[in-house]
C-alpha cells in the first residue's frame, strides 16, 4: 500500500534550534519537500497578487510586494516565538527554524491569543488582490487578468488551505491548540 503524504514525515530525532520547552512534536523533523510544498504556493500567491495589482497601479503593486514581505516577517516575530514549534524543525512551514534567527522566544502559553490577534496581518495578502481583480474585471476586463484571477483564487482559496489542513497541520501534535486548525475542523 502507498504511504500517505503525512505519514512520510520523518520520525528521526531532531536537532533543537533554540531554547524550547519539551514537547513530543519536537522529535519530528519536517522534510524539506514538505516545507517547500507549504511555501511555494504562498510565494506564487504573492507574485500573482503583485501582478494583479500592477493592473491598477505599478506603485501599488510594489507597495503590496513590500507588504507581503513585511507580513511574513511580522508573522515570524509576532506569532512564531509563542509557538511550540519555535526553535525546531517540526514546523510544517519552516518558520520554527527561521524565527529564532531574528526573534527571541516568548511564552508559549499565550500562543492561541497571540495567533488570533496577529493572524489578521496576512489576510490582505489574499483579499486585496482578489478585490482589485474583481474591480479590474468589471472596469478593465482582459483575458490575461481573468486567468491571473482564476489561478490566484485556486491557489489562495483551494490549494493553500488544502495543503495546510490535509498535509502540514493534519498530524501536528499541537493542532488542538492552534486557532488555524480550530476554524478548519468540526466541533463535537
Amino acid at each position: 500500500m502507498e504511504q500517505s503524504v503525512t505519514s512520510k514525515i520523518s520520525q528521526e530525532p531532531e536537532k533543537q534550534i533554540g531554547n524550547v520547552a519539551d514537547a513530543s512534536c519536537h522529535t519530528r523533523r519536517i522534510p524539506l519537500w514538505l516545507v517547500l510544498l507549504d511555501n511555494i504556493p504562498t510565494l506564487l500567491l504573492f507574485i500573482l497578487g503583485v501582478l494583479i495589482i500592477y493592473g491598477l497601479s505599478p506603485l501599488f503593486s510594489i507597495l503590496f510586494g513590500v507588504y507581503t514581505l513585511f507580513s511574513v516577517v511580522w508573522f515570524w516575530g509576532k506569532i512564531c516565538p509563542y509557538c511550540h514549534h519555535y526553535g525546531t524543525y517540526a514546523c510544517p512551514c519552516g518558520y520554527g527554524a527561521i524565527s529564532p534567527k531574528f526573534f527571541s522566544r516568548k511564552d508559549s502559553k499565550s500562543f492561541k491569543k497571540v495567533f488570533r490577534r496577529n493572524l489578521v496581518i496576512v489576510f490582505p495578502n489574499w483579499f486585496v488582490p482578489f478585490g482589485v481583480a474583481l474591480y479590474l474585471l468589471l472596469t478593465h476586463y482582459t483575458t490575461y487578468l481573468l486567468v491571473l484571477t482564476i489561478i490566484f483564487s485556486v491557489i489562495g482559496f483551494i490549494i493553500i488551505p488544502f495543503i495546510s489542513k490535509e498535509v502540514g497541520c493534519k498530524n501536528c501534535e499541537i493542532r488542538d491548540d492552534c486557532p488555524w486548525m480550530a476554524i478548519n475542523t468540526k466541533k463535537d
